[in-house]
């Protein structure tokens, strides 16, 4: 079996390297013609970098070194009714060391801690005839609008409500209708990243309406699940939300509104869950099939002057949890980004930034750490 399994990640790796070597090659986003109806796009970002994340200094892992990569590949065919698209991308990430402080407060958290080296991000078959598209498989998540700048594969650089409540990507059935300045997306998904372990899923829609010059965009979505995970363990991950997009010159302005519920379906007791669970203790019950409410936002602005080497990104994101008279539950959450990149010849680029949050009621396993995070690193892409 162990056998098995090395010749398994070699393929994989062999693939990903070949990839890799032909994106070098290529170039980032640039098609090139394989025949007369069939064109290839490859893209690749290498990152490393030092993180000080002082929000998990309990744990002995929240300063150290890493590296992690991003490749991206896009397969498009013409047809005689329209055209087929192939999406794959892949994470390379690092994990941390096996020999892990591991003690009875540590262990609740153990789990947060497990990196998987390979991520499927995105696999996805899609066709495009007219103005509707249709795709199966795992892809970019259809709600809400995603235009943050991300220096991170973890998403630790993100606003609350997309590190937290919506998921980046989903894996299911969607369909796309776009028409003059109107789009309609309708996701059939497992609810998750991933594949199911129960057997209901989860419906998206968003609505879109995208000015005549591309200027700016706004856009109402909603998802249902009856719950992530099986039986006892599910949990609610239902949102509605608006989200918006304004860009001119050298700035962009985006941000989103989120009415979020969340919490476990039936009685879980949060010391068992053997899962990755949440800092924020988003994983109680409140009542039998009774969902925490909680509502949240952000707004981003980032400068970036064409031709310029220098980019700059803010955001500032709150969330309001519904209060419970949970100590560590009930606090509002406020997170502070502030991201520079700088541009050098050929494609390398230093980057840094960091995360601040206000300082809440904390259990006692946190009481020695502090509300931010910083990342310097360089980053090689394609």
């Amino acid at each position: 079996m162990q056998f098995i399994k090395l010749a398994w990640f070699s393929a994989i790796t062999r693939i990903l390297v070949t990839l890799t070597l032909l994106t070098c090659a290529i170039g980032a986003d640039q098609f090139i013609k394989i025949d007369d109806k069939t064109s290839l796009s490859l893209a690749a970002a290498a990152r490393a970098y030092l993180l000080d994340d002082q929000r998990i200094q309990w744990s002995g892992m929240e300063f150290t070194f890493g590296a992690e990569s991003d490749l991206t590949a896009k397969l498009r065919r013409q047809t005689a009714w329209g055209e087929v698209e192939v999406q794959a991308q892949f994470f390379l990430n690092q994990p941390f060391d096996a020999n892990r402080l591991l003690d009875e407060p540590r262990a609740r958290y153990f789990q947060n801690f497990d990196v998987p080296v390979l991520e499927v991000k995105q696999l996805l078959v899609q066709a495009t005839a007219g103005s509707w598209t249709f795709g199966l498989g795992k892809h970019l998540s259809r709600f809400g609008r995603d235009d943050l700048l991300h220096l991170s594969n973890a998403l630790l650089d993100s606003p609350f409500i997309r590190s937290e409540a919506i998921f980046s990507h989903e894996t299911g059935f969607f369909l796309r209708y776009a028409r003059g300045r109107f789009s309609l997306d309708l996701s059939l998904t497992n609810g998750g990243e991933d594949r199911d372990t129960n057997g209901m899923k989860a419906g998206i829609i968003r609505l879109g309406y995208d000015s005549a010059n591309g200027k700016w965009g706004i856009g109402l979505s909603g998802k249902y699940h009856n719950g992530i995970g099986s039986e006892w363990q599910k949990r609610f991950n239902n949102h509605v939300g608006v989200d918006f997009c304004w860009h001119t010159g050298h700035f962009q302005l985006a941000g989103e509104l989120l009415y979020d519920e969340y919490g476990f379906r039936r009685d879980y007791p949060i010391d068992e869950v053997f899962w990755p669970r949440s800092y924020y203790y988003r994983d109680l019950m409140k009542e039998p099939a009774t969902p925490f409410r909680g509502f949240g936002g952000y707004i981003d602005l980032r400068y970036d002057r064409p031709g310029s080497k220098w980019m700059l990104d803010l955001t500032y994101s709150d969330y309001y949890p519904e209060k419970i008279g949970h100590p560590y539950h009930d606090d509002p959450i406020r997170r502070t980004i502030v991201k520079v990149l700088y541009r050098f010849e050929g494609g390398l680029q230093a980057f840094a930034w960091g995360v601040f949050e206000n300082n809440r009621t904390r259990e006692p396993l946190f009481a020695g750490a502090s509300p931010f995070a910083w990342n310097l690193g360089v980053q090689y892409s394609l």
